[in-house]
């Protein structure tokens, strides 16, 4: 077996010295710098495996601090500049002469031409969210020019530097150490669990059966001289996590490959793909395993909605086909970008005997990917677009009596949260009860999906509310009359404040996120950033010296307004 696996690893390490060489010659070398003045040490890769998407770019460390500069990793012009409370936080967009796209992201501030640009868009429009598109005349940049200052913006939870690399034309995502940043690497992949899946049926059906193994170095071999599978037709998932040089973070891995009786079946490479494909993890992975248990098993074969494009032969399925009952060989290549790899071999083998049958549960009903469907039930309906599944759903609906004091809706169970969605689907409720026009107007729907809880407030259309979610749970309308509550943290009524101080309000809903702010300091729009819950509004030239009034209006989803009035003195 260990001569086996000697071969196996020399042959295909042979065969990848010729496809690295060909990835270098698609994507620029050495054009790129680092956008920051420390030595690259990374929290994540590109491609590492998140919730709902694939990690876009590298998070780079910034030594557990904010404010460390940020350069232009390339001449060119910055084309776009963002701000939003979540994702990328402010970020912005340089556009370069051949052809890429690098964005730098969670900053805290711009340099101080196009800080002092954006401020006055942000006072001009009286709004702090902004996604501008500039000209290449009015921001140029030249490789290496401070452009910003790292920060914890957005959805980041702690100081760091994402950055990515994309082509301006496609927009596509690309793997940044591709492109010759330097960051060393030398530690293979870790393989931390192997298992088959039963595919006469869907993988949101049939669970997965582990596959115990046995390490020697880089290879990973079976306790068992042959697998015996109950099934002719299998696919395989693994566990598996990479690390770097002198790291404790756990990074994704970058290739597979996946071989029977030395006859490669299917693969996959993390070179590039768009945001709108980075949703496709969910068929990448066990999902059902993920929503349960916070872990990710790989797929090495493809499911029947899975539209990625990072496999290496759109026709294969990597479905292993067993119909006789002799015995095969399975070998399994994982690879990270610098071609450190680990593999599994394994024989396998079709027995009856080891067969184990599944059966819909009562009252399911198979919803199947590539198939717009509808379903409905006595206080609901729900319409999904073909592109909604990437498997067969034994879909289960059901409506129960909601103890939620202000439901106005039975409690609908739309099947579990262990199935995802790819496309958003539409659902439509009807009310129990009579309700006046001003009630509708305080009536959203919300979706329980385990620990996540979000409401949304829809339209009326002949007695029923429709909305769209991207995931599948428990939903009930709620009359929600209850304003949000504002909370000043750290000052008060009368509070005095100087330059460099911040005020923070924290802003907060009984159901979801607020859904509107606004601060005026007599009469005058300020500019509050948000964090979370929390709005902070750093002291600037509007606040002059003397007595002041701050007026803050917050709305919630429902659209509740609740309105509060401080005296403050700089």
């Amino acid at each position: 077996m260990r001569q086996i696996v000697s071969a196996v690893l020399l042959a295909l390490c042979l065969s990848n010295a010729d496809v690295y060489a060909q990835i270098e010659s698609i994507y620029p070398q050495n054009y790129f710098r680092s956008p920051l003045g420390i030595p690259l040490d990374l929290s994540a890769n590109f491609g590492d495996l998140r919730s709902n998407h694939f990690h876009m770019g590298l998070d780079i460390r910034t030594q557990a601090r904010e404010n460390l500069e940020v350069y232009a990793a390339a001449e060119g012009y910055v084309s776009r500049i963002k701000i939003e409370k979540w994702g990328y936080g402010k970020a912005i967009y340089i556009t370069h002469p051949n052809g890429y796209t690098t964005l730098y992201a969670h900053l805290n501030a711009f340099y101080k031409p196009l800080q002092d640009f954006l401020v006055a868009k942000q006072y001009a429009d009286e709004q702090w969210e902004q996604d501008v598109y500039l000209q290449p005349d009015q921001f140029p940049v030249t490789k290496g020019q401070f452009i910003a200052l790292s920060g914890n913006t957005g959805g980041s939870a702690g100081p760091h530097l994402h950055f990515e690399i994309r082509d301006s034309k496609t927009e596509n995502n690309i793997n940044p150490e591709l492109c010759g940043l330097n960051i060393p690497d030398n530690v293979r992949p870790a393989v931390n669990g192997l298992y088959w899946y039963d595919r006469r049926y869907s993988t949101y059906l049939a669970a997965p059966q582990p596959v115990a193994l046995k390490a020697t170095g880089a290879a990973y071999t079976s306790l068992q001289p042959v697998v015996q599978v109950g099934s002719p037709l299998i696919s395989l998932g693994v566990k598996t996590l990479d690390r770097r040089n002198n790291s404790s973070f756990r990074f994704g891995i970058y290739q597979a490959e996946l071989w029977m009786d030395d006859s490669l079946i299917n693969a996959f490479q993390l070179n590039d793909f768009s945001y709108p494909a980075s949703r496709y993890i969910n068929a990448c992975t066990d999902y059902t395993v993920y929503a349960r248990t916070n872990s990710f098993i790989q797929h090495l074969a493809k499911l029947p909605g899975n539209d990625i494009s990072i496999f290496s032969d759109a026709g294969a399925t990597g479905v292993i086909i067993l119909h006789d009952t002799m015995i095969h060989k399975i070998k399994v290549a994982l690879k990270d970008v610098h071609n450190n790899a680990s593999y599994i071999e394994f024989n396998v083998q079709h027995s009856k005997k080891a067969a184990k049958n599944y059966t819909y549960p009562v009252n399911a009903r198979p919803l199947m990917p590539g198939i717009a469907d509808s379903i409905t039930g006595k206080n609901v309906k729900a319409y999904f677009s073909k592109k909604t599944f990437y498997d067969v759903v034994p879909f289960q609906l059901s409506e129960a009596v909601s103890l939620q004091r202000n439901a106005v809706s039975p409690m609908v169970s739309l099947h579990n949260y262990t199935v995802p969605l790819h496309d958003s689907i539409v659902v439509k409720l009807k009310p129990v009860q009579m309700l006046s026009a001003a009630e509708k107007d305080r009536v959203v729907i919300q979706l329980i999906s385990n620990r996540h809880k979000e409401v949304a407030k829809g339209e009326w259309k002949d007695g029923w509310m429709s909305v769209k979610f991207n995931r599948l749970g428990l939903v009930q309308m709620l009359l929600d009359t209850v304003p949000p509550l504002i909370t000043p943290v750290g000052w008060g009524n009368g509070s005095k404040f100087s330059a460099r101080q911040s005020i923070r309000l924290r802003c907060t809903d009984e159901y979801d996120e607020v859904e509107s702010f606004t601060a005026t300091l007599d009469g005058q729009w300020l500019l509050f950033a948000k964090k979370n819950d929390d709005f902070i509004y750093s002291v600037d030239d509007y606040f002059t010296t003397g007595k002041h009034t701050l007026k803050v209006v917050v709305t919630d989803k429902a659209g509740n307004v609740n309105t509060k009035e401080y005296t403050l003195v700089r």
